[in-house]
């Protein structure tokens, strides 16, 4: 007992991994639905360990304290490798420590800055918390998913601030409270008495007033949302079906059934009589636009679009998208992961290649190099697609709506692009059935509703095993299927509650204003070195 509470107190920092566990939909269980108030307080304990000690010590901390926090949040992504011997190891295993690596760099980075200039701390964390964030979002190994802000998807009337700031506003503020309790809680705060003893800490005021912020912030959207309930307009009636099914079970052989349960499930939702009909990422593993494009359409194809066409109703369907290359002697066809939408003639009048692709999972960006991982993902189930290389607006009933693609939802600038475009609503197509958790479907959910408030438009998610859902332009969930389960949805987009944001005119400027101020600092103290190094001289 004594060992457990000596590694306890010298190792308190990893206090830190148990918090972000608990700060992000990890299980569908009660005791674990408040995970929205841990992100508030979850940085706290490294952030006070790491005050005082030296840089080294700083780096491994918070590299062991993120190592096992994203562990815990994220070891779900290693079911994608799980049907393969030893995939679920070499995904974690590449996963985990580069993840870890950024969470380490964020506090490494703030603290050193921070001890230069030390009236500024608060400021200094969350801006290079920002900084690093933006980091993760570029490159061909983009991967943004683990966002903080993501946390507070519940706290629907908080994160109106993203019509206003984008989703790095709300990182920010709250990266900026967990450093001002740290502060608080390392000042002795927490035993101070009586509270007007704690009211008196200069610690405790800057806390008090970023609280706040929150506060006042929270009661703004909170108005916001009572004041635009909708109109009760007609709009445009959209089905979206999750069927369940399972793609990498032999689609060839059981492709027929798994479009029996699609076709079954979409005359059902007829009888709400919809405009549009949606289907997941993974429905139509096909190459349904290609085919059309050669005149080449095989079984399959052509019931899809006898489909739309008896139907008399658009359908979006994902599918597997062919691009050709003619630079060499030899023509060469590649795959895409494509969405393709079918007028209610049966017609194919367009096609979405998806841009931001998985690394590792989808695409291999470095495929020269790392040959070993191209063949070890595909023996998983991985995907060697080409990117697509711009956004595409379709437009059904004089409404234009932008598709996105699984992860594509994670992206606020494309969805920004999408916007500026004309894009009254946006369309998520995703499989997330590879997860099988509760964590995996909800965790990837969260960015949607974001999406929707930064932008001021309809979100609908149509996912092959869930979260399905319809969310308004306020992030409120109209209607939605339980994960894992097979149905229907069928809801009316009500464009009255449509409205232009802050966030859409003027983008990500409270992120470059934060790396500006990070740049900055960081300029001054390499000015500084250098001057000194020459007077050495």
């Amino acid at each position: 007992m004594n060992r457990i509470r000596e590694f306890c107190t010298k190792h308190y920092y990893l206090l830190t991994s148990v918090l972000m566990f608990m700060s992000f939909p990890s299980y569908d269980v009660w005791f674990l639905k408040a995970f929205p108030f841990f992100a508030w307080i979850a940085l706290a304990p490294v952030f006070i360990y790491v005050r005082d000690k030296k840089p080294r010590e700083v780096y491994l901390s918070a590299f062991l304290a993120g190592l096992l926090g994203n562990f815990l949040a994220y070891e779900w992504i290693g079911n994608f490798g799980a049907a393969v011997t030893g995939g679920y190891a070499v995904i974690l295993g590449f996963l985990m420590p580069s993840l870890s690596v950024f969470f380490a760099l964020k506090i490494f980075a703030a603290e050193m800055i921070a001890r230069r200039f030390e009236k500024l701390r608060p400021l200094v964390f969350p801006a290079v918390w920002l900084f690093v964030d933006w980091i993760q979002t570029i490159g061909f190994l983009a991967y943004p998913l683990p966002n903080w802000a993501y946390s507070q998807y519940p706290f629907t009337p908080f994160i109106q601030m993203a019509s206003l700031t984008g989703i790095m506003g709300i990182t920010f503020v709250i990266v900026l409270v967990n450093y001002l309790l740290a502060e608080l809680v390392r000042a002795g705060g927490l035993r101070a008495a009586p509270v007007r003893g704690i009211l008196r800490m200069k610690e405790a005021r800057l806390l008090g007033i970023a609280l706040a912020f929150v506060a006042a912030m929270t009661a703004y959207g909170a108005a916001v949302m009572a004041l635009n309930t909708g109109a009760g307009k007609s709009g445009l009636r959209v089905a979206m079906v999750q069927s369940c099914i399972s793609p990498w079970e032999n689609w060839s052989e059981n492709r027929f059934s798994y479009l029996a349960e699609l076709k079954r499930y979409t005359g059902k939702a007829m009888g709400d009589r919809p405009d549009l009909v949606i289907w997941s990422e993974s429905a139509t593993l096909e190459t349904i636009s290609y085919d059309y494009e050669q005149g080449m359409l095989n079984e399959f194809d052509q019931e899809v679009l006898a489909l739309a066409r008896q139907n008399e109703r658009p359908l979006l369907t994902g599918e597997i998208g062919v691009v050709e290359d003619y630079s060499d002697i030899i023509l060469r066809r590649y795959p895409q992961n494509n969405a393709v939408l079918i007028n209610a003639g049966g017609e194919v009048v367009g096609s979405y290649a998806k841009i931001h692709l998985v690394p590792f999972g989808e695409w291999f960006p470095y495929e020269k190099w790392l040959g070993f991982v191209k063949r070890i993902t595909e023996s998983m189930g991985g995907s060697s697609f080409v990117p697509g290389d711009k956004p595409k607006v379709f437009e059904v009933g004089g409404r234009k709506f932008g598709v996105l693609i699984c992860y594509e939802g994670i992206s606020q600038r494309l969805c920004r692009t999408y916007r500026a475009m004309g894009a009254e609503y946006f369309v998520n197509i995703t499989n997330d059935g590879w997860t099988d958790t509760f964590r995996g479907h909800m965790q990837h959910f969260s960015a949607s509703k974001f999406r929707a408030v930064e932008n001021g438009i309809w979100y609908l998610r149509a996912g092959n095993t869930g979260y399905t859902a319809f969310i308004d332009p306020y992030g409120r969930i109209r209607k939605s299927i339980p994960i894992l389960k097979k149905g229907f949805l069928v809801d009316e987009i009500d464009f009255s509650l449509n409205h232009r944001t802050l966030y859409a005119l003027i983008g990500d400027l409270f992120l470059y204003l934060a790396m500006a101020f990070v740049i900055a600092l960081a300029g001054i103290m390499v000015f500084e070195k250098v001057r000194s190094s020459a007077v050495k001289k």
